[in-house]
């Protein structure tokens, strides 16, 4: 993947190349019994790398028990990263599914922001990361009936404070999926549940957590979360999405530069402000081609991310894609563009 940045005007562009590999396996122990591993490789170069401090450190960070991960050549202007983001063991069958490992517990509804993702939340604006990043942690599924579950999983840290226990319980009512889920995230208790289903013949989805806590010092405060999603298909492959996310607590720290790699986020700081709106509209040019407009506003300095995206699937096993993320919003009274980041990505799949 070729990236370019530039500020306000072309010519003060940097560049960065990125070479991503990734090796997925699978072995089966028994009819009951399966393994998982999947290692992720990454070579940085160019100016982009030079001008972002301590990158191979940043790209490097894991708040897990195991480091899983290795800096083969930490430069300046060139960076080369493993690491191992899924390791885990399975059991599974009719009524129960046992996972321990690295793996993705994936709580959330909505496409976009899922407050109820307290165990991995991701960055949506990092494209090149389809999978999602896991935790070591333990996951035990059991299947109540044909419309419940209950799940409770645990995530351990290296710190007192950094663990993670809840449980989730699903159920389907009234044509709609609804889940609840609560336990402990860190510093806070948390409660939340989410929803999905249709109003005549589009999807509606919504999801909340709500954080207590633990301990009450003037620095700390509790936070609600919430995130609404609508979307529908239309004829002549048009797809419209809209979303929205209210955060009480917000930190309006807004920093466009580096954002693709951006991995502080968490279920509580899913975007800095406090209001944040989003849309999207996809076309299916044909089979193989399609374009993406997404756009992301927020009151808050008047803040606008445009995600234009084109996609073609040039063979059966190889993709390429362009797209441009561009960050605006009112700086020193004037209004103006903080960066616009430019990608072009060859995938060959194998």
């Amino acid at each position: 993947m070729q990236s370019t940045y530039f500020i306000q005007k072309i010519d003060s562009n940097a560049s960065m190349n990125l070479i991503h590999n990734r090796l997925n396996f699978k072995f089966t122990i028994s009819p009951k019994i399966s393994g998982r591993l999947e290692i992720r490789n990454r070579i940085f170069y160019g100016e982009q790398v030079k001008q972002i401090s301590d990158f191979g450190k940043a790209i490097n960070q894991y708040n897990g028990i195991l480091n899983l991960s290795h800096l083969w050549i930490n430069e300046k202007s060139f960076v080369a990263h493993s690491v191992i983001d899924r390791m885990l063991l399975q059991y599974a069958d009719e009524k129960w599914d046992i996972k321990i490992g690295r793996q993705r517990i994936n709580w959330g509804i909505n496409n976009i922001w899922n407050p109820n993702d307290i165990f991995n939340a991701y960055n949506f604006l990092d494209f090149d990361y389809e999978e999602r990043p896991g935790n070591d942690a333990i996951r035990i599924q059991r299947n109540l009936n044909n419309s419940s579950a209950l799940e409770l999983a645990y995530k351990p840290g290296k710190y007192k404070d950094d663990h993670t226990v809840a449980f989730l319980y699903k159920i389907n009512k009234w044509k709609y999926d609804f889940q609840f889920l609560g336990g402990m995230y860190q510093t806070d208790y948390v409660v939340g549940g989410g929803w999905a289903g249709n109003i005549k013949e589009a999807g509606f989805k919504g999801e909340l957590s709500y954080f207590i806590p633990k301990r009450n010092t003037l620095e700390t405060s509790d936070t609600f979360s919430i995130s609404i999603m609508a979307d529908q298909t239309f004829k002549n492959d048009w797809y419209v999405s809209l979303a929205g996310l209210y955060n009480s607590n917000p930190t309006n720290a807004f920093v466009s530069s580096g954002s693709f790699y951006n991995s502080n986020l968490s279920a509580k700081n899913l975007f800095p402000f406090r209001y944040n709106f989003y849309a999207t509209v996809l076309k299916t040019i044909s089979p193989i081609k399609s374009f993406n407009f997404s756009f992301i506003y927020s009151p808050e300095k008047n803040t606008v991310i445009l995600v234009p995206v084109y996609a073609w699937n040039v063979a059966t096993n190889f993709d390429l894609d362009f797209t441009a993320q561009s960050f605006f919003s009112e700086q020193n009274n004037t209004y103006q563009n903080l960066i616009t980041e430019i990608y072009i990505r060859g995938r060959w799949s194998f």
